[in-house]
Formats: C-alpha cells, structure tokens, sequence
C-alpha cells in the first residue's frame, strides 16, 4: 500500500514536496551569501561547474541539465561572458554550432568552488551530525536512483 494518501496529504502541514522545495531553496540562499565575494549567482555557480566538472559545451545540454528555458539560459551566458568568464566559440566545420568554454578567469573561479562548497554544506548542514548527514545522502540516492536520475553506484 502507498504511504501517500489525499487524506494523509490534508492532514500534514508541510508534505514531503513542499519541505523539498524549502530545503532547496534554503541551499540557494546560503549558497548565493557564499558566493556573494565571487560576484556570481547560484544559478550560474551550477553553469560553471556544469562547464568545469562535467564539461558540458552546449546550450542545449546545459538548459536540459538545469531545467531552464533556453531563453534564461542565453542570458545566464551573456552575463558571464559579460564577467569574461566564459566564452562563446564557433565550430570551423558549422559556424551555427557553438561551444561553450571557460576562459582562464573562469577556470580560476572553478578552483576556488571546492573550498566555498565545502563552506556553505557545513553551513546548511550545522544541525546534522556526521551520521545524519551520510543518512540523508543515502535517503536522497536511493529517491534519485528509483526515479532514473541517478545510476546506483556499485558497492
């Protein structure tokens, strides 16, 4: 039997969805007041690193990746390329392709994100111990690997 109902849902304050929601949006606020000094966003924080760790080179794949219209993506990238973090480069075979890379600053920001992210995951996390924090990443796995998005990762 499921452990969702309607009359379940009606009688909780905040369902699982909406205390996501506010845990997420939770992590953005303290993630933007760390990244406050490096004078970027949250939104393109995860651009960059998408570029850097994962080296996604579209615009295409990034909108995909963030769930963003391609629209806000294009003036995500403006205000990058604006900070001369990131350009734009045309492909010599199809000038309509366009790869994404960081430029040297951008490269040297992305140094600087494990230490920050380490910084702000202590800091939204300061009410777990040790084991509460390993408790709820598997938590969160195991939701992320029945729903397809991650792939399990062998023991």
């Amino acid at each position: 039997m499921a452990y969702f109902t309607a009359d379940k849902i009606e009688q909780t304050q905040f369902s699982l969805g909406h205390l996501l929601h506010l845990v997420n949006q939770y992590k953005d606020r303290v993630l933007t007041r760390h990244l406050l000094p490096l004078d970027i966003t949250a939104q393109q924080f995860r651009v960059m690193m998408l570029l850097h760790r994962d080296h996604v080179e579209s615009c295409q794949v990034l909108s995909q990746r963030l769930s963003i219209d391609g629209g806000a993506i294009t003036r995500m990238l403006d205000r990058l390329e604006q900070k001369q973090l990131l350009q734009r480069v045309r492909h010599d075979d199809d000038r309509r392709r366009i790869a994404l890379q960081l430029t040297d600053s951008g490269h040297a920001l992305c140094q600087q994100m494990p230490e920050v992210i380490a910084e702000e995951l202590n800091e939204f996390t300061q009410g777990l111990d040790d084991q509460d924090i390993a408790q709820l990443e598997h938590l969160l796995r195991k939701i992320l690997i029945a729903g397809g998005v991650l792939e399990p990762q062998p023991e």
